[in-house]
């Protein structure tokens, strides 16, 4: 009995090992494979370099003006010129099977649509992405159509994203079960159904800022992540706290939410 009752205790013990290591390696960084893309926007010049481990950098187009953001430094966008081009026909690890986007705004500008992300491909003439804040009613669009021009997911609600104030926003979505989810401030808001892969097809454009030389975005990014899966809330939260970052911001803002909220 006590042999038995020993390798019992041996073998829970391994059990609990290998759940942790799983536990562990399943936790997001910047070294994550299903990173496609991380834009801290910090630094100098116009090439906006990408913390994955795929180098998808970008290269800022347009007037380039840096302001304080969230975390050091963020990108100004003037609402008709500046926007990031991500290299579309060459980006790697494009998401197919799941895709998350999060990132910091602080948005200004007149009333109408501004595009935060979006890719074109070569299938047809109309967006793939469309993630764009609707000013006025201050909604964000979270869209995906494929290269059949099919409608894959597409959330069009959401709590107000006030002008002149930084918001995080997080949208996720997975083709095996579907779900599709919005995030605001790290809180779940919305949620849809949506069916099919996406489009890889990025072979005319994929980039931050506007959508066909229109619905140019007027404002502030920072900490822009981009995932080929669906990250769970708890990784929401990770990646709106900067937790995943290799070492501690020194912007304005504390790593904490409670610290972010309290300065907002």
């Amino acid at each position: 009995m006590r042999i038995n009752l020993f390798k019992l205790t041996h073998m829970c013990l391994i059990v609990f090992m290998i759940i942790g290591v799983v536990s562990f390696s399943a936790k997001a960084d910047l070294s994550d494979p299903t990173l496609s893309v991380y834009y801290s926007f910090d630094g100098a010049g116009d090439t906006v370099t990408d913390g994955s481990t795929y180098g998808n950098d970008g290269t800022v187009k347009g007037s380039l003006e840096r302001d304080e953001g969230v975390y050091e430094q963020a990108l100004a966008f003037d609402g008709s010129t500046t926007w990031v081009d991500m290299n579309g026909p060459e980006f790697k690890n494009a998401p197919v099977d799941g895709f998350t986007l999060a990132f910091w705004v602080n948005h200004t500008g007149p009333a109408g649509s501004q595009s935060v992300f979006d890719a074109v491909g070569t299938d047809h003439g109309s967006g793939l992405f469309h993630v764009e804040i609707e000013t006025g009613n201050e909604r964000v669009r979270w869209f995906h159509r494929d290269g059949t021009q099919t409608t894959v997911f597409s959330i069009r609600q959401g709590p107000p994203i006030e002008p002149n104030k930084w918001v995080h926003f997080a949208g996720t979505y997975d083709s095996e079960s579907g779900d599709v989810i919005t995030y605001f401030d790290g809180e779940e808001t919305n949620t849809a159904t949506g069916n099919g892969k996406m489009s890889d097809n990025w072979g005319v454009r994929a980039g931050i800022g506007h959508h066909n030389n229109g619905r140019w975005l007027s404002g502030l990014l920072d900490e822009f992540y981009m995932f080929s899966r669906a990250i769970s809330a708890d990784e929401v939260m990770e990646v709106m706290n900067g937790a995943l970052l290799a070492v501690e911001p020194e912007g304005k803002l504390a790593t904490t939410w409670g610290g972010i909220k309290s300065q907002r």
